[in-house]
């Protein structure tokens, strides 16, 4: 049976950088899937330009077909602009007839709850939405689509046109939200979402046997994140902005936002023990770091893994060891150039000697 499927899946608190490896990689792919909600926004760049998606896949410049499949979340304001913005038609993009539509009713439900003072929830509703569905008292896609012109002719069984594409024998990318130390099941709870957000969840949201999977690709980032606010703990020490500037080296303030609140962001030193246990959950093949940069800011932009400063491939090298899994891509800034792709030399541009094989 093909090995067609891989997933790309967080493995901290979300904003770990899966939006630029998902528009980045999304040229390898005949097809993208995204799960979860509006309430991820997921930043990348193109020709200098940047964006930040919160329901369509970030392969939107690329030539795939975009899925949202039945475990999606809909916005439908959100979803309305991004269609506009990359001016997708039925042929590109696919909802799910089952997928939940998240009203201005759940909103609204947890913008009067306690939730932001209890968890620093995002407030978009998506909670809320998929409790309604648990009860079995949501607003399917396929009915609010139906009373809708615009969203009409993007309904889709998806299944069915996922299947085709595995028929077909099409490489395929499901695009996962949010990390894993935010999965209802595995995180830190309370302060988790309202779903599970690991790789075997990523396959069975996109209604995806388990035989078909691939590969796992891993996000990371060198100093983990979790949203402003009473957002819960990590199993590290929380440090400031300004901490990480000068251990980098930065002449200017590195300071990092939310996409969907602008709530600065909370900053932690790395967490292993959530790493591990991430990487035990999920098992990545691969790992795609993120934010070198902020090791040592003379590492922005390059592209090359040599060229990097002895600190910097250092951190790398002892990163691969601890979790014994090949770091095969790292980011080393916001532009969709700042990359360093490990993956084009195989195993010999790893630093390790981890036996294991990368067909990506």
């Amino acid at each position: 049976m093909e090995k067609l499927v891989d997933c790309l899946v967080g493995l901290q608190w979300g904003s770990e950088g899966k939006g630029k490896i998902a528009a980045y990689m999304a040229k390898e792919y005949k097809a993208m899937i995204r799960t979860g909600g509006p309430q991820a926004g997921h930043t990348f760049y193109n020709k200098g330009k940047k964006y930040v998606n919160k329901q369509v896949p970030c392969g939107v410049f690329s030539e795939c077909t975009l899925y949202i499949p039945s475990s999606g979340l809909i916005n439908p304001n959100v979803l309305k602009k991004e269609i506009k913005t990359y001016s997708l038609k039925p042929d590109r993009l696919k909802i799910d007839k089952h997928a939940t539509v998240v009203t201005e009713k759940h909103v609204k439900l947890e913008q009067e709850s306690m939730l932001k003072e209890m968890i620093a929830s995002t407030l978009q509703g998506v909670g809320a939405a998929q409790s309604d569905k648990i009860w079995r008292t949501a607003v399917l896609f396929g009915e609010y689509a139906s009373e809708d012109a615009a969203l009409s002719t993007f309904l889709d069984d998806t299944i069915a046109s996922i299947n085709k594409h595995i028929k077909k024998k099409d490489a395929i990318l499901v695009e996962g939200t949010q990390g894993f130390g935010l999965s209802l099941n595995h995180g830190a709870y309370p302060y988790v979402t309202s779903r599970d957000t690991t790789a075997s969840a990523l396959l069975s949201d996109s209604g995806i046997p388990p035989n078909y999977h691939n590969q796992t690709i891993g996000v990371m980032r060198t100093y983990p994140i979790r949203v402003g606010g009473n957002s819960g703990p990590t199993n590290s020490d929380e440090i400031s902005w300004e901490e990480i500037t000068r251990r980098s080296g930065s002449k200017k303030t590195l300071r990092e936002f939310t996409s969907v609140t602008k709530r600065l962001r909370r900053v932690f030193e790395q967490d292993y023990e959530t790493l591990e246990k991430a990487v035990m959950v999920n098992h990545p093949d691969q790992i795609a770091l993120m934010f070198i940069d902020y090791i040592n800011y003379r590492d922005h932009g390059k592209t090359a893994f040599d060229d990097l400063s002895q600190e910097s491939k250092d951190y790398v090298n002892n990163l691969e060891d601890r979790l014994q899994v090949p770091i095969t891509l790292i980011g080393t800034g916001q532009k969709e150039q700042h990359i360093i792709d490990r993956r084009k030399g195989g195993q010999k541009q790893c630093t390790t000697k981890i036996r294991r094989i990368i067909s990506l």
